[in-house]
């Protein structure tokens, strides 16, 4: 049934429209096969990212005056 009614209202587009019904017909499947193979409810196809808390701890740093204020804005400050 839906897939006749797919093709019915598919019956009057250009061939341009038909090849855009196309692409977004494989880009469902597509996302239909990544929901399906993550094994997750929500679709979250990033689920297979492992995230490891702490692996940047220490490669960052923050000067010491940090929240001194700016000595380009200091005409604005008084």
């Amino acid at each position: 049934m839906a897939l006749d009614l797919l093709l019915q209202e598919a019956s009057g587009l250009s061939e341009a429209e038909l090849n855009q019904v196309i692409r977004f017909v494989r880009f469902i499947k597509i996302e239909s096969a990544n929901k399906n193979s993550s094994g997750s409810e929500d679709g979250n196809t990033h689920s297979s990212v492992i995230r490891k808390a702490g692996i940047y701890r220490g490669k960052g740093w923050m000067s010491d005056d940090f929240n001194e204020p700016l000595d380009d804005f200091k005409e604005y400050m008084e």
